[in-house]
């Protein structure tokens, strides 16, 4: 009878954990704060969990902010959707050493050594995350090689590294922009090639060189300083080419 009345109003609660885009984070902690009973996610984020009106369900993931949710009558007939914010864990700093037998003390105390052409003097800019410094001090203020590497743990996880990569490569593509729909134009190729009398793998060469050689070239903008840099660089180059695809 006992057992009747403690089960009696309770439900079972279904739903999905996402993130901020949409994905299932799977194997997250799925825990019924009232009832004292907690369950794991699947690999897709689905959850079953006994719960009832007025219970709190607490959902947290490591890297993602906890987030706690009051059952209402429309979870309990629902399927649930409960989105984690990411959550960024900061470390101040990290300090490798490159001594595999030195043993790091507790609370370690101490000014970080110089080493000229290595350490910077009061550097221009403030410290970013994935900033890195060498030196680090060990027992009694004794020089330890060591790196130290600044900013949030997330800095270095798999997606900030591809939105890095990303800008990065946007960034490149600007600044490379006129460049690239110069030496595009068809106009070039032909010009180009009937003047140094070039067939089209010939040609391709030419200009594999000439991005080798001097990759700067790519950053220029000025549609008459790219032009001679490409006659100086054929009147070069092309003769070798022809030369070469002829053995």
């Amino acid at each position: 009878m006992f057992c009747s009345l403690a089960s009696f109003g309770q439900h079972t609660v279904k739903g999905t954990v996402v993130d901020e885009n949409e994905e299932g984070v799977g194997f997250s902690h799925v825990y019924n704060e009232t009832i004292d009973l907690g369950k794991v996610s699947d690999i897709q984020g689905k959850f079953v969990l006994t719960a009832a009106k007025g219970d709190t369900l607490r959902f947290s993931y490591v890297g993602y902010k906890t987030l706690k949710v009051i059952v209402s009558s429309s979870h309990l007939v629902n399927f649930m959707k409960v989105t984690l914010p990411r959550d960024s864990m900061l470390l101040p700093s990290i300090t490798i050493y490159s001594d595999p037998y030195y043993k790091v003390p507790l609370n370690i105390k101490g000014e970080p050594i110089f080493i000229n052409g290595v350490s910077l003097v009061n550097p221009p800019d403030p410290i970013k995350a994935g900033d890195a410094s060498f030196g680090a001090t060990g027992v009694g203020g004794v020089p330890v090689p060591a790196i130290s590497i600044e900013g949030p743990i997330t800095y270095f996880s798999r997606d900030e590294r591809e939105k890095r990569k990303a800008a990065e490569a946007y960034e490149e593509t600007r600044e490379t922009i006129t460049y690239q729909r110069f030496i595009a134009q068809d106009s070039v190729r032909v010009k180009l090639s009937g003047m140094y009398a070039l067939d089209s793998t010939q040609y391709d060469e030419v200009i594999r060189r000439l991005h080798q050689q001097f990759p700067g070239i790519q950053k220029t903008y000025r549609p008459n300083e790219i032009w001679n840099w490409l006659l100086h660089h054929f009147d070069r180059t092309a003769p070798i080419v022809k030369e070469f695809s002829n053995y």
